[in-house]
């Protein structure tokens, strides 16, 4: 086995848990639940990354969709405490779409390199 690829087997699990503090710190708040969701976790291959399924709609955005009041009435429950103030009128609702905030791709693309630099020169420092 290669010196550097040793060092990166020894780095992966500190370089997971900084990009999920990275993520965690960057990650969009409304409940918490996505931030609180976020894992990384080192395997064989690289670095495992998972969070609620809904992250995808936030990191890529949605295109303008229709939401049935259903989705509403549980929406307002969350927010207001009260089911009873989303009573709804209306079977569906249009919704405007969300832009998308790449925040993983973005974390990935501007924190990953120097992490691993600065992990691996750690690693190096020490044996």
């Amino acid at each position: 086995m290669s010196k550097i690829k040793e060092m990166l087997e020894l780095a992966l699990p500190r370089i997971a848990i900084r990009i999920q503090n990275e993520l965690i710190l960057i990650a969009p708040v409304d409940t918490g639940r996505l931030r609180n969701s976020i894992k990384v976790k080192p395997t064989n291959r690289g670095l495992l990354i998972w969070m609620v399924d809904y992250a995808k709609y936030v990191e890529y955005g949605t295109n303008p969709h229709v939401v049935s009041a259903k989705h509403l009435k549980r929406w307002a429950k969350l927010k207001l405490g009260d089911e009873n103030l989303a009573y709804p009128i209306a079977k569906k609702i249009a919704k405007y779409g969300t832009r998308p905030n790449p925040f993983i791709r973005n974390t990935i693309q501007l924190k990953l390199k120097k992490i691993i630099i600065e992990e691996i020169n750690k690693i190096n420092t020490n044996i």
